[in-house]
């Protein structure tokens, strides 16, 4: 009998303390898990926006910057390049008329024309770089967030080809505009191919000019989006009403039964005829209730956290790629951009304060 009375007695103890535990941590909105996850990931997205707020900021300052000290330079070196590569074109066919007739008037000034343009693009390389480094000077930061397009390799390999070329193509020019009128050799196919390549760095060299422009641009329209769509701190859940009904319902008979017991109400064999008849149902409406929680909340929660996880990756691992590849436009002893990306509270390590009356625990398994 007195071991009955134990396992009755903890059957009823075990009952109680998991519809304490499902009640606390699951039905009570004042204690239960769910609102501690939707605090934790109300924290999460106050984070990510003032994140987001923060690299508007920094935007708000290159972008500053390059409207007041760079997009001149390169826009207007952008045009000249590509002005000159058109009008190369457009003078190539009279280079190659010239060799077999005279040409008129118009496609004489045509050939001056290129030859200025020639020139006029290359002072204006000769002179870029000190320009901007005058303009990085006079800025108000001195320095630092001043994108120099000549910072990228690809970049500064093809100013210093276009720059090469023009030399050259500019001393050729000018003998061969000397020997208009006269009788012409046959222009060698090297001219040809050299203006050729001269005129598709000249497109590739107004492109990377004007690329640090587009980076920015590809930026703040990725911020504007995630501004509105950061993490979402809320999620429904309702808990089984009726299962839960049973649930307790359950517990009080089996506290009814083990009273009964103890208090000599019952024999040990009615007390197992009433487990038998009534046992099995107790036992399923525990699983039922079980299955129900773990199929539409702690499904619903591990969904939740994947999703949100899978944002702030996307978010965090796009913004220091973006960051990065603006930094390849600075000075070589600017680090603004990086002390930018350290300062991110993603970075810290939180610190767990043991003193605290309640500690939430997260433990999220791969």
């Amino acid at each position: 009998m007195m071991k009955t009375m134990s396992l009755l007695t903890e059957a009823v103890e075990a009952h109680r303390k998991l519809q304490v535990n499902i009640y606390a941590g699951v039905v009570d909105a004042g204690t239960s898990w769910t609102t501690g996850l939707s605090k934790f990931f109300t924290s999460l997205g106050d984070m990510m926006r003032g994140h987001i707020a923060d690299s508007m900021s920094l935007l708000n300052i290159l972008n500053d910057i390059y409207s007041k000290h760079v997009d001149y330079l390169v826009t207007g070196l952008s045009t000249q390049l590509q002005d000159c590569a058109s009008l190369a074109a457009e003078v190539r066919a009279i280079i190659i008329k010239a060799q077999s007739t005279v040409i008129s008037q118009k496609e004489t000034e045509r050939l001056y024309l290129l030859h200025d343009c020639f020139e006029y693009l290359n002072t204006t390389i000769d002179n870029f770089e000190l320009v901007l480094n005058t303009e990085a000077r006079k800025s108000s930061h001195h320095w630092h967030y001043f994108s120099n397009p000549l910072r990228i390799d690809e970049c500064v390999i093809v100013f210093h080809s276009v720059h090469d070329s023009l030399v050259w193509q500019l001393h050729w020019l000018d003998s061969f505009i000397f020997t208009l009128g006269t009788i012409m050799s046959p222009v060698d196919a090297t001219i040809f191919a050299n203006m050729t390549i001269l005129r598709s760095n000249m497109v590739s060299l107004s492109e990377c000019l004007v690329s640090f422009k587009k980076e920015l641009y590809s930026f703040e329209i990725e911020l504007f989006p995630t501004l509105t769509s950061t993490l979402k701190a809320s999620f429904s859940y309702e808990p089984p009403t009726s299962l839960l009904l049973k649930f307790s319902m359950d517990g009080q008979w089996l506290e009814s039964i083990a009273s009964w017991y103890i208090a000599n109400s019952v024999s040990k064999l009615e007390l197992a005829e009433v487990l038998q008849v009534n046992g099995s149902e107790l036992l399923n409406n525990a699983d039922q209730l079980y299955s129900d929680i773990e199929l539409s909340l702690f499904s619903k929660v591990t969904n939740h956290i994947d999703e949100q996880e899978a944002g702030m990756v996307s978010f965090y691992s796009d913004l220091f790629q973006r960051v990065t590849n603006l930094q390849r436009y600075m000075f070589a002893n600017d680090t603004k951009l990086e002390e930018f990306m350290r300062s991110l509270s993603i970075w810290k390590m939180p610190i767990l304060n043991l003193q605290k009356s309640q500690v939430l625990l997260l433990v999220v398994a791969a």
